[in-house]
């Protein structure tokens, strides 16, 4: 897939629009779908190009937003009628959808709404700022065969709270999943590891990414002070990177940190990866 065809998506999806949205309780009980999105309906107009695109790789794709879910399935908690929801697409739904994507932040504090609700777990009893003893856990949703907690379909979120940041995030994925680029980046794997972690990135360079002509480029909490490693890691980012895989601890305020800090949120405003954007992988 190229650019052109990202391009002639965005200027198919007003006819194809009305296929996707779910409208009906109706349609809600009984439908098929191998990509489903569930979003809230601030956000639902940004997603039809991404629905287009999905449907371009051969994929059936439906909408529903979470008011529809709501007023159909009026008993309990908003996240628990999300669930139902998702129950009743595994157990009834002609062709159950293999990828699930929920669109919007879940947010809890004392200034914003959740858009689309997570499930809240009790957190281990680690001191974290601020008392923190509650965590949200998408994966619940998706476990809806038997009794484990491994998840039966691929669940994801685009955790947005506008809709301008659900258009911008939208473009990104057409853009990356479009592209032709084949610059270094492309081929650069980024590893940032604390001391502990170290040796198992040298591992995976040694074994499966160097052998494979790809470039590497690594940070490891030994090389310097703080200020260094959070430098030396927004320079990666900004050179580009395919794949950063991130191998050290978390902390809050957020940051991948092991005795020192190796990148924090505070630098994310530090990044200009224009569209070299990679796929990171985090091992805390």
């Amino acid at each position: 897939m190229n650019r052109r065809l990202g391009l002639l998506l965005l200027a198919l999806v007003g006819p194809l629009a009305a296929g996707y949205l779910i409208t009906t309780p109706e349609s809600l009980a009984a439908n098929s779908a191998d990509y489903l999105i569930i979003t809230h309906p601030d956000f639902t107009s940004a997603l039809y190009p991404l629905c287009a695109l999905r449907e371009s790789l051969g994929l059936d794709v439906k909408m529903a937003e979470v008011s529809l879910i709501y007023s159909t399935l009026p008993n309990g908690e908003r996240c628990d009628r999300i669930r139902a929801f998702m129950q009743q697409v595994y157990d009834h739904w002609n062709a159950r959808p293999e990828f699930v994507l929920l669109v919007g932040d879940a947010c809890r504090d004392s200034t914003h709404e959740d858009f689309v609700p997570v499930k809240l777990f009790p957190k281990f009893s680690y001191p974290y700022a601020g008392g923190l003893t509650m965590h949200g856990a998408d994966n619940w949703y998706a476990t809806l065969s038997g009794t484990d907690s491994i998840p039966d379909v691929i669940i994801g979120r685009l955790p947005v709270n506008t809709l301008s940041r659900a258009e911008s995030l939208v473009a990104k994925i057409i853009r990356y999943e479009t592209a032709t680029d084949t610059s270094l980046w492309t081929r650069t794997t980024m590893f940032v590891s604390s001391n502990d972690r170290a040796p198992d990135a040298v591992e995976l360079e040694s074994l499966y990414f160097k052998p494979n002509g790809d470039s590497c480029y690594t940070v490891v909490e030994s090389e310097g002070s703080s200020a260094f490693l959070r430098h030396k890691t927004v320079t990666g980012f900004n050179q580009g990177a395919s794949l950063v895989c991130h191998s050290a601890h978390g902390y809050q305020p957020p940051a991948w940190a092991g005795s020192k800090t190796l990148f924090s949120y505070l630098d994310v405003d530090s990044l200009n990866n224009a569209d070299a954007l990679p796929v990171v992988l985090d091992r805390g």
